[in-house]
């Protein structure tokens, strides 16, 4: 599965997830913070029942259906990321760029490394992305868009550059 490619500063992290929670009006529950913790530390996407395992081998109290509200919790708090796939199946990542209203993020065909947001795009390709994608789906479809999530695949640098 995809390699998840980001910067993260694990107290300062934390804290930032914890204070979204907080301000937010939730309170930063044991399951929570074990499901953060779970997506802190993956390497790739992780689907709901990757995550489930992962709680239950460090809390066997924790059940399923609390895992699954959480996800929900978190990504509309958007605190976690979740990515569908070509395959149609839900992916979760732990990442500051899906508070963005836009979320764009490229896969590697090849490594499967992901790359979010402010690591190759410049605020006015996104933006242009944007504005001219609603302005299509307001015209054609009436629909009045809130956020969405872009994908792109190809190779990355390292990729194309050792083929």
């Amino acid at each position: 599965m995809a390699e998840i490619d980001n910067n993260l500063d694990d107290e300062d992290q934390k804290k930032y997830y914890e204070e979204m929670i907080s301000s937010s009006g939730f309170k930063v529950t044991k399951p929570r913070d074990i499901v953060i913790d779970v997506l802190y530390g993956a390497k790739n996407l992780l689907t709901a029942d990757d995550i489930y395992m992962e709680v239950k081998n460090e809390d066997s109290s924790i059940g399923v259906a609390t895992v699954y509200r959480t996800l929900e919790l978190l990504t509309r708090l958007k605190i976690v990321c979740r990515i569908i796939l070509g395959s149609g199946r839900s992916y979760y990542m732990l990442s500051r760029e899906c508070a963005k209203e836009t979320f764009i993020y490229m896969i590697c065909n090849n490594c499967k490394k992901i790359i979010t947001n402010n690591q190759c795009l410049k605020s006015a390709v996104k933006i242009r992305l944007r504005e001219n994608a609603e302005e299509t789906i307001l015209k054609n479809c009436k629909l009045q868009v809130d956020n969405y999530q872009i994908l792109f695949t190809g190779l990355c640098d390292d990729c194309s550059s050792t083929g």
